[in-house]
């Protein structure tokens, strides 16, 4: 097969497979029968002259060329798309393209429900997937076209093929039972020090800032466990005097029932960013520009909320 006979439909093909690992679902992207598919898929072998997927059990794992040309190939389309984009109007009104969010845990309990809401009001008939992303996942999932954009707190390294829009900040705070000697009393640095700490970690192994400010300052906490998210966090503290630090986007999600209660820290912790993370060749996509407009907005107002609680409990 020669260049001037290759149907650009089967890097389209390609693209929609790196993202769905599923030739079911990449026919029903493209409005395709299964059979097509795979006859594309058997085109595309026969011109890059690699498998390019291998099934595993029910899911299409892309072999290494695959990942060696994702980046070349769907820039190359977002090039195509926003070229035409640029002579036609977004509309999120009447779009019905899907889009995919990678979310940590704690961005995902915080930020979620606002970011659905206005979803399904700007764009009824568009469709929203949020993924899972945590460490350095992200990034990887961001380079295989897993999710459109992804919201971190992590520290990510630069990477020239990677936008990072910095959206803000959240302190860092120590969440305790609401029956617990501390949070009656209240959080000195020598009950600080001599409390068990638990370690809130996407990997289940990496330090956290408040390691950071006390290794500064010649101290250490007692960290008898480390877990991996944020979603169990009400039962694991319920009747105990574990400290754990959070940052206080989970005011928002806090109430009497969860029976969890916020204290500032008895030493000073630095803030922790929150960015959003897209190819840098989808930043010009119009669709793109919508989305990360819509999340700017939520995250914009969310901060605000969070002020006024901060406020009425004198954090």
């Amino acid at each position: 097969m020669q260049f001037d006979d290759l149907d650009l439909n089967l890097l389209r093909v390609f693209d929609i497979m790196m993202r769905e690992r599923s030739v079911t679902r990449t026919a029903e992207r493209l409005g395709r029968t299964q059979s097509a598919i795979s006859h594309s898929l058997g085109r595309l072998r026969m011109l890059f002259r690699d498998d390019l997927f291998t099934r595993d059990g029910s899911v299409m794992c892309p072999t290494p060329r695959a990942v060696e040309l994702l980046s070349e190939i769907s820039g190359a389309l977002s090039t195509i798309r926003s070229s035409i984009d640029r002579h036609q109007m977004f509309d999120p009104a009447s779009t019905r393209r899907n889009f995919r969010v990678g979310l940590t845990d704690y961005h995902a309990m915080v930020f979620v429900p606002g970011l659905l809401r206005e979803f399904a009001r700007q764009a009824p008939h568009a469709t929203l997937n949020i993924i899972p992303a945590n460490g350095i996942e992200i990034l990887n999932a961001i380079h295989l076209r897993q999710v459109d954009c992804a919201l971190t707190g992590a520290s990510i390294r630069d990477d020239p093929r990677v936008a990072r829009i910095e959206l803000g900040q959240d302190r860092l705070l120590c969440a305790v039972w609401s029956g617990s000697a501390i949070a009656m009393h209240g959080l000195t640095l020598d009950a600080y020090l001599a409390a068990s700490h638990l370690q809130i970690s996407a990997d289940g192994v990496s330090s956290g800032l408040a390691d950071i400010a006390l290794k500064a300052a010649g101290l250490k906490r007692n960290i008898v466990a480390t877990i991996s998210n944020y979603l169990i966090l009400p039962w694991v503290l319920r009747g105990t005097e574990f400290i754990t630090h959070c940052g206080d986007g989970i005011l928002h999600i806090l109430d009497d029932a969860s029976e969890v209660k916020v204290v500032a820290p008895p030493l000073k912790i630095e803030n922790v960013s929150t960015s959003l993370l897209l190819q840098h060749h989808m930043a010009t996509d119009p669709g793109m520009i919508w989305l990360t407009q819509v999340i700017s907005q939520i995250y914009d107002g969310s901060q605000k909320t969070k002020v006024e609680i901060m406020k009425a409990q004198v954090l």
